[in-house]
C-alpha cells in the first residue's frame, strides 16, 4: 500500500515537472529559494530558417545556349543553417564553385544562381533556388535570332564533340615534322650543314620543345644500315643475319653512349619519337637487282656490290629476300628488353615509297622492266609475312602502299580500278593501315589543282566506304607526306611564295584531317629539316631541295657572308599551332569554305579559322554555352599574306570580336581565355555510316539507290548526307535527291574552290569532290534509302554516306 502511494506520488510530481513553469516540493529535499524565477535571465530564441523574401530580377534578350548568371543576393532573417535546394541550374555561395545538389547558407552570406538559355529563339528557361521554404524564380528569355549577313561561325564552348569515341587534339597525331631526333640536319658545320652554324645552337630541342612538335618519319636510316651489313654467303640475295646482330649492336651502343651534343640531345627529345614512322623506298628493296653497295670503311672491309633476291617461287616468292632483312632491322637495332637504352622501336613501317610511280606510272606497259600493281601488291604481303616472322615486331604496324597520287577520278576512275581498289582486294586484309600522300598542285604546268577541300573529302570517302564493303572495315590511315608540291618554284632557290604556299596546303589539309581523329593514325606534313641529301644541280644552279625548316640567312638577306642556318617562313605553321590543346567542342559554319574547329583546356579555348577560298573572308563570330562577359583574354594569331610573304599578326584584347576578317588562303587562332575553367556539360557525339554499295552509274533521270543501314539516331541533333560526285565540268552536281521519301535541299557550294578555275589558272580536269547536304534528324530512320537523280549522263556517284550528330540538347545555330 506504502509502495503504491508512493508510485502514485512520483507520477503527480513528473506532471508537475512537465507543465509547471516552477518546481514545487516533489519529495523531499530542496531550498525554497528556486520557487521564484530569475528575472534577468534571457529566454533561448527560437530556431529560425526561414528567411525574408528573395528576389531575382529576370532576364530578356539573351543569347541562346548561353551561361546566365543572376545577380547576388544577401540572405537575412535567419538564424541557424538553412537548407538550399535548386532546380532547372547551379548556385554559387559567397563565389565557391557553382554546384547543383543541395547543401545550407547562413545568415549575410551571398548566393547567385546560374543556368544555360535555351537554343531556340523567344524561349525562357528557369531555374527554381529555395531556401528554408522560401522561393524564387530566375528567368531568362532568349532573343530573337538576328541572322548577319554573311559567314555566320557558332562556337558552343559547353558542347563536346566526340568523333568515333575521340574527343581529344593529339599533338603526336597532328603536330608533327617529317625528321626524326637523329636526323644529321639537326646538327652544324659538318657536310649535312654545309659546314655552317645553327644560329640557334640549341636548334632541335627548342624548336621542338617552344613549338611543341613530334617527329614523324624517316626513310633513310634503313639504308645506312642495309649497307653496312654482309650478304649471305650461304644464301644470296639475303643479308646475314649474324652481321645484321652486330651492326645492330654497333647503332645501338651509339645511340645509347655517344657524347656529341648531338646525340644527347636526340636523347633527351626522345620521348617525342614514340610514335616513328620507318619505311624503304623503290632502291634497292624493289629485286630488280639494284646494286647495293657497301660503304668503304664498313667493319667487314668488304665492299662487294649485291642486290636482293629476285626468285619468285612458291617456296620464296617475290620479296621474301626484302622482307627478311626488314624483319632483321626492326627487330634487331631498336629497344628490346635487353637493350632498354637503345633507339625506341618505331610504331609504323611503311613497306615502299610512293611505289606505283617509279615502278608504273612511268614505265611502259611494253617494257621488260615494267611491273604491274598487282605485283607491287602482292609483294607488299610477302614483305608483310616476312616481318612477322620475328615476335620482336609484333607491335610494329606495318601498311602501304603509300600513294604519291590518289587520283582515283583518272580515266572515269580507271585509275581507282587498276590501282586503289586492287589494293584494298589483294593487301587490304593484309595490312595494319593505309598509307597515302595528299598534296594540293597550286601551279603545275601552268594549273591550280588542289586536293584540299572537297576532292579530299572525297578521296578519303572513297576508300572508306570501299574498305567497309570489300573488308568489313577500315583500317587507319596513315598520311605519311601532306602539304603542297610547288613545281613553278622548284627550279629556283628557296622563296617566300614556295613557304607560302606548303603553308596554305598544310593548314587547309589539316582542318579535314582534324575531322578524322577516329581514322587517322599520324598525319605528316612534308616539311624537312635541311634536305642537304636532295641538292641539286640545274642550269649550273646549286638548288636545295624542300620544302625545308631551315635556310641559310643568305637566302634570305641576300649576304653571302651570312651562312648560319636560320628559320625559314616555314617556321610559323608551327607558331601558330604551338598552343591548340584540350577537349573538342561542337562548332559550324555557315560556310563551307570556312573551315573551323575549337577545342577547350581548362579555362582556356582554341578557335581555328581556315579560309578555303581565295579572297578574303568575313565572318561573324556567336560564342554560346560561356558567359562572355566572365572573358578574361583573347589572343588571335592570323597567318596571312602580303605580296606572298607570310607573317602571323597578332593582336590582344579582352572580348571576343564579334567578327574577323580572314585572309584569303588565311588561318586564325583565337585564343579564349576564361576566369575559370570552361564548364562542358553537353554532349555531340558524331558517327559517319558509310552505303552497303559505292560508285554508280550517272544516267539521265534515272534513280540511283543507296542503302544506308544500322544508324542510331537520337532525339535531338543534326545529319550530313555525303555524295561523292565525279563528273566532267559542266555536268550537274545539284541531283534531286531524298531520303526516306523525303525530299531534301542540296546546297549549291561546297568545300573549296569550283575545281574548274584557281586563282588565277584552270583547275583539274574534271570534278571530283563531296557535296553535303543537310538532312533533318526526324527524317532518318535505322535503316534508310537515298535516291539520286541527275537530268544529264555521266560520271558516277562514287560514295554516300550520313554523319550523324547525336547531341544531349538541340544546338545553337545562327541560320
Amino acid at each position: 500500500m506504502i509502495l503504491r502511494m508512493r508510485k502514485r506520488h512520483l507520477v503527480t510530481c513528473i506532471q508537475a515537472l512537465l507543465f509547471s513553469a516552477a518546481l514545487s516540493n516533489c519529495g523531499g529535499g530542496g531550498s525554497s529559494s528556486n520557487d521564484t524565477p530569475d528575472d534577468n535571465k534571457t529566454p533561448t530564441p527560437a530556431v529560425d530558417t526561414t528567411p525574408n523574401a528573395f528576389t531575382f530580377t529576370d532576364q530578356t534578350e539573351v543569347e541562346s545556349n548561353t551561361i546566365v548568371t543572376s545577380q547576388e543576393i544577401t540572405i537575412s532573417g535567419i538564424n541557424s543553417a538553412a537548407t538550399v535546394s535548386i532546380v532547372g541550374g547551379e548556385y554559387s555561395i559567397d563565389g565557391a564553385a557553382f554546384t547543383a545538389n543541395s547543401g545550407t547558407i547562413t545568415n549575410n552570406q551571398k548566393i547567385t544562381v546560374r543556368l544555360t538559355t535555351a537554343t531556340n529563339a523567344n524561349t525562357q528557361s528557369d531555374v527554381t533556388l529555395t531556401i528554408g521554404g522560401i522561393s524564387d524564380t530566375f528567368s531568362v528569355t532568349t532573343q530573337d535570332i538576328v541572322v548577319p549577313a554573311g559567314i555566320n561561325v557558332d562556337i558552343n564552348f559547353n558542347t563536346r564533340h566526340t568523333v568515333g569515341g575521340i574527343d581529344t587534339f593529339d599533338r603526336q597525331k597532328f603536330i608533327t615534322i617529317h625528321a626524326s631526333p637523329t636526323e644529321n640536319g639537326w646538327g652544324e658545320n659538318d657536310v649535312h650543314s654545309r659546314n655552317a652554324a645553327n644560329k640557334d645552337p640549341d636548334l632541335m630541342v627548342n624548336f621542338v620543345t617552344n613549338n611543341d612538335v613530334y617527329f614523324g618519319r624517316d626513310t633513310g636510316s634503313i639504308g645506312w644500315a642495309l649497307r653496312n651489313v654482309r650478304e649471305d654467303s650461304a644464301r644470296a640475295g639475303f643479308v646475314d643475319e649474324a652481321t645484321a646482330s652486330t651492326i645492330a649492336g654497333d647503332f645501338g651502343w651509339t645511340y645509347a653512349n655517344n657524347t656529341s651534343k648531338k646525340s644527347i640531345d636526340a636523347r633527351a627529345m626522345e620521348h617525342r619519337a614514340l610514335d616513328m614512322i620507318v619505311g624503304g623506298q623503290q632502291h634497292p628493296y624493289w629485286p630488280e637487282g639494284t646494286n647495293i653497295t657497301p660503304f668503304a670503311n664498313n667493319r667487314y672491309s668488304d665492299t662487294t656490290p649485291w642486290s636482293f633476291s629476285q626468285t619468285n617461287t612458291q617456296s620464296e616468292p617475290l620479296g621474301t629476300a626484302t622482307g627478311h632483312y626488314f624483319n632483321q632491322y626492326l627487330s634487331k637495332f631498336f629497344r628490346s628488353t635487353a637493350h632498354d637504352d637503345w633507339a625506341p622501336k618505331p610504331k609504323y613501317f611503311e613497306i615502299m615509297n610512293e611505289p606505283l610511280y617509279d615502278l608504273t606510272t612511268v614505265r611502259n606497259p611494253s617494257d621488260a622492266n615494267y611491273v604491274s600493281p598487282q605485283t607491287v601488291f602482292e609483294f607488299h604481303n610477302t614483305t608483310k609475312a616476312e616481318i612477322r616472322k620475328s615476335a620482336e615486331n609484333n607491335s610494329i604496324a606495318v601498311g602501304g602502299y603509300t600513294v604519291a597520287f590518289p587520283d582515283f577520278d583518272v580515266n572515269n576512275f580507271q585509275r581507282w580500278e587498276e590501282r586503289d581498289k586492287l589494293f584494298i582486294d589483294t593487301s587490304g586484309e593484309e595490312m595494319d593501315f593505309y598509307s597515302i600522300h595528299l598534296y594540293d598542285f597550286p601551279c603545275h604546268n601552268n594549273t591550280e589543282k588542289y586536293r584540299s577541300g572537297s576532292n579530299a573529302e572525297a578521296t578519303m570517302d572513297m576508300m572508306e566506304n570501299y574498305s567497309h564493303i570489300a573488308i568489313g572495315e577500315m583500317k587507319p590511315y596513315v598520311i605519311s607526306e601532306y602539304g603542297a608540291a610547288s613545281h613553278c618554284e622548284r627550279s629556283v632557290g628557296w622563296t617566300h611564295k614556295k613557304d607560302t604556299l606548303v603553308m596554305r596546303a598544310t593548314n587547309k589539309l589539316l582542318m579535314s584531317f582534324l575531322e578524322r581523329p577516329d581514322v587517322i593514325a599520324k598525319t605528316i606534313p612534308f616539311i624537312v629539316v635541311k634536305a642537304e641529301w636532295g641538292r641539286t644541280e640545274q642550269n649550273g644552279q646549286s638548288i636545295p631541295y624542300g620544302p625545308r625548316l631551315m635556310v641559310q640567312e643568305f637566302e634570305r638577306t641576300g649576304d653571302s657572308s651570312q651562312t648560319d642556318w636560320v628559320y625559314s617562313d616555314i617556321e610559323l605553321f608551327y607558331n601558330l599551332w604551338s598552343e591548340v590543346n584540350g577537349t573538342r567542342v561542337d562548332t559550324w559554319s555557315s560556310d563551307l569554305d570556312i573551315q573551323v574547329d575549337a577545342y577547350v583546356d581548362g579555362d582556356t579555348a582554341y578557335v581555328i579559322l581556315n579560309n578555303l577560298e581565295f579572297d578574303e573572308a568575313n565572318v561573324n563570330l556567336h560564342a554560346f554555352g560561356i558567359d562572355t562577359a566572365n572573358i578574361t583574354a583573347v589572343n588571335i594569331k592570323h597567318l596571312k599574306t602580303d605580296g606572298w610573304i607570310s607573317s602571323i599578326d597578332e593582336t590582344n584584347s579582352s572580348e571576343l570580336p564579334d567578327s574577323i576578317t580572314l585572309d584569303g588562303e588565311g588561318t586564325a587562332i583565337i585564343k579564349v581565355t576564361y576566369n575559370s575553367d570552361i564548364n562542358i556539360n553537353q554532349t555531340n557525339d558524331e558517327v559517319k555510316y558509310y552505303a552497303n554499295d559505292y560508285k554508280q552509274a550517272i544516267t539521265e533521270n534515272t534513280d540511283i539507290t543507296f542503302n544506308i543501314n544500322d544508324v542510331t539516331v537520337g532525339n535531338t541533333g543534326e545529319a550530313i548526307l555525303r555524295l561523292g560526285i565525279g563528273r566532267d565540268h559542266g555536268k550537274s552536281l545539284m541531283p534531286t535527291v531524298k531520303v526516306n521519301g523525303t525530299d531534301v535541299t542540296v546546297p549549291s557550294d561546297f568545300r573549296g574552290y569550283d575545281q574548274i578555275t584557281g586563282d588565277v589558272n584552270p583547275g583539274r580536269d574534271n570534278y571530283f569532290g563531296v557535296i553535303e547536304i543537310p538532312v533533318a534528324l526526324s527524317a532518318l530512320n535505322e535503316n534508310n534509302t537515298v535516291t539520286i537523280r541527275f537530268n544529264d549522263t555521266g560520271g558516277f556517284v562514287s560514295t554516300a554516306a550520313l554523319q550523324v550528330f547525336n547531341t544531349s540538347q538541340a544546338l545553337a545555330r545562327t541560320q
